[in-house]
């Protein structure tokens, strides 16, 4: 019966996903789109723990996102059993919070750290750049300048972190990158000599407020293991395997944690394509999978080639624009499934006269039977939505924007537990982000100068804030002070109240704080927020411990959810990337545009298109206009390297129409 588990799952594999999956000691998959990557590293769990015996528990899968994780546990729990699931499936920075958990110290934290998320690192980023202005150690900025310098220098200390950059290293270390990556421009100097110089002050922030970044959960970990060869020994003990997902997106840290993981016992299962590496902006590095072999010269590479996703004259166009990047790994995508329409190839006068074509064309398919769901306008740049905005509203074609903000993101959402965590620790300094962030919502009258005067005494006094506010309102009056007090009063009240049910919790925290009541007089404005609260009360009743939800919080997908049905989507390409429609519209393949001038990689340019391509089934249609912002503008180079034979100039017609429901 058990055998027979593994006999399935291996059952429905090509020859080549059975050869990997029951593949021994290092292996990459090197799995081009389409070609069933989940479901080989799904029979890889399966076979390690039916064939080979190994005890789930001692098997280790990571891949980057807690979507991506929750789909491979639920399906080795449909072949195995729950009794049978792996424990350690999980995202990197879930692996590497666990290991900070049971070893707090190695990062200079306590038990019971907070684990913040990006808002939060740039709020102290802000707060140590407004002391640096204060000071004249940098000039002043204009507020928008100031929130972009803001952003880049907290972008800047998180690159360093996953370069394995320590702060009393920077200075130097910044120095180095700037030699090595030839970086010129001077905001980008700027930007990462101070956040080498900021660094430091950063960390100690932290380290004060016992709070962790996403950085800080892989970074100590990896540090520890290389400096400590009996921590890693411990932790690499624990299990006889690893598996990862998505090996090609892996950053330099991230690999020498999988490395150190496994070398002992050489088990590393690593699946990928390295003709899908698109986010070398945010650290992947493409070479890694690249060099699997030089790292590991006794593994294997096997390639998946068949595609179950597209058809031929698709895939067609994909092996030969990706045929040109220098380097890639030899790979050929093929199919079964036949040549299927050829690439409509259409040319606009301008973008709105292509904004109104696509919007036409997806009119006319939806009558023909195609549901909108199985439509999407795929772009390079957020930008370029808004005129398919305004032609999809025109003409009421129904349409998800698909953004980057997801739930755990949401302003309502992190307002509520910042009230939750003040009051789950009102006296102790990590609970100080959370009162900054609630003391005026509603106002208050606590304005910067106000709160600035609460920092100079909780410093002074080594407490926390709301401490700190507490001391102040006791000699104060007038209504601020009332307010501040009636609010203070609330939170110690729910301190007490640590028993009660979490969703509880959180239910009299928004309501008796007035915050509800904030979005309530705001009308239709508030009604979004209002919805977000009412999902985050029935979310948080799940949670028995405060920690879990916040870490859950904390390391929250930020994909957006999949919305409702029967709506078109519209996303850019790095959005679209795992994501598959049997109509795909890619618009704006536009010499400068895409691919983008402003990207230094340009065979990462090259895998976009790819990645693009690939998430047709059925249909792509690839545009372009002559003129775009009142410029001439000329076809994408990508455009001259696809077949003739996979493609067609103009829009293809069909000579009868089919009843509605048939696939197109």
């Amino acid at each position: 019966m058990i055998m027979s588990c593994v006999e399935d799952e291996l059952g429905v594999l090509t020859p080549q996903q059975r050869d990997a999956a029951r593949a021994t000691g290092p292996v990459a998959v090197l799995a081009g789109a389409g070609t069933g990557k989940t479901k080989t590293l799904v029979a890889g769990v399966v076979d390690r723990i039916v064939r080979r015996g190994m005890h789930p528990q001692r098997i280790l899968a990571v891949t980057f996102t807690n979507k991506a994780a929750g789909e491979m546990r639920s399906r080795i729990s449909a072949a195995l059993g729950l009794e049978r699931t792996p424990y350690w499936i999980g995202t990197f920075h879930g692996h590497g919070r666990r290991m900070l958990r049971r070893d707090p110290d190695i990062a200079g934290l306590r038990e019971g750290f907070d684990v913040c998320d990006a808002e939060d690192s740039a709020r102290i980023v802000r707060r140590l750049l407004q002391r640096a202005t204060d000071a004249g150690v940098i000039d002043a900025e204009d507020g928008d300048t100031f929130r972009r310098r803001v952003k880049s220098v907290a972008n800047r200390i998180a690159m360093l972190k996953d370069e394995l950059i320590l702060p009393d290293q920077a200075m130097g270390a910044a120095e180095g990158l700037i030699a090595s990556r030839a970086l010129s421009h001077p905001d980008d100097l700027m930007a990462l000599r101070m956040a080498a110089a900021l660094y430091p002050a950063y960390q100690a922030a932290l380290r004060e407020a016992n709070m962790a970044d996403f950085g800080d959960l892989l970074l100590w970990p990896t540090v520890t293991m290389r400096r400590d060869e009996a921590y890693r020994r411990e932790w690499a003990s624990r299990f006889d395997a690893v598996l990862t997902d998505e090996f090609q997106d892996v950053n330099r840290m991230q690999f020498l944690w999988l490395r150190a993981l496994c070398q002992d016992h050489g088990e590393l299962f690593a699946v990928g394509d390295d003709a899908q590496s698109i986010y070398g902006w945010r650290g992947a590095n493409v070479g890694i999978i690249r060099n699997f072999l030089g790292d590991f010269p006794d593994g294997r590479m096997i390639a998946l080639e068949q595609n179950f996703r597209s058809t031929g004259h698709i895939l067609a166009a994909a092996n030969a624009v990706i045929s040109y990047e220098q380097g890639r790994l030899p790979k050929t995508l093929f199919t079964a499934a036949g040549d299927g329409a050829r690439i409509e190839l259409v040319d606009f006068r301008d973008s709105v006269e292509e904004a109104r074509g696509i919007a036409g064309e997806i009119g006319r398919r939806a009558l023909e039977g195609v549901p909108y769901d199985d439509m999407a306008v795929l772009y390079r740049y957020n930008f370029m939505s808004r005129l398919i905005e305004e032609e999809m509203l025109r003409s009421r074609i129904p349409y998800e924007l698909v953004n980057d903000t997801a739930f755990w993101q949401r302003a309502a959402v992190k307002d509520a537990l910042a009230l939750l965590r003040l009051a789950s620790c009102p006296d102790e300094a990590q609970s100080d982000e959370a009162f900054r962030r609630v003391v005026n919502l509603p106002a208050r009258g606590i304005g910067a100068k106000r709160l600035a005067a609460l920092e100079l005494l909780a410093e002074t006094e080594a407490i926390s804030l709301f401490r700190a506010a507490e001391l102040f309102v006791r000699n104060a009056s007038g209504k601020a002070a009332e307010k501040l007090s009636a609010f203070l009063a609330l939170i110690r009240r729910e301190a007490d109240a640590a028993d009660t049910p979490i969703g509880e919790r959180i239910h009299t925290l928004i309501c008796d704080t007035g915050y509800a009541d904030m979005h309530r007089a705001a009308g239709e404005d508030g009604r979004s927020a209002l919805e977000n609260l009412s999902e985050l009360v029935a979310l948080a009743g799940e949670f028995t411990v405060l920690e879990d939800l916040f870490d859950h919080a904390a390391l929250g997908s930020a994909v957006a959810s999949d919305g409702p049905t029967g709506r078109i989507k519209l996303m850019t390409i790095h959005g679209a990337k795992g994501l598959e429609f049997d109509h795909c519209f890619l618009v704006a393949w536009e010499k400068g545009l895409f691919p983008s001038t402003s990207n230094a990689d340009p065979d990462e340019e090259r895998r976009l298109a790819y990645v693009a391509l690939t998430r047709a089934r059925r249909r792509a249609v690839i545009s372009w206009c002559g003129f775009r912002n009142g410029r001439s503008s000329a076809p994408s180079p990508f455009i001259d390297d696809l077949p003739e034979a996979a493609v067609h100039r103009g829009w293809l017609r069909r000579t009868s129409r089919r009843p509605a429901g048939v696939d197109l």
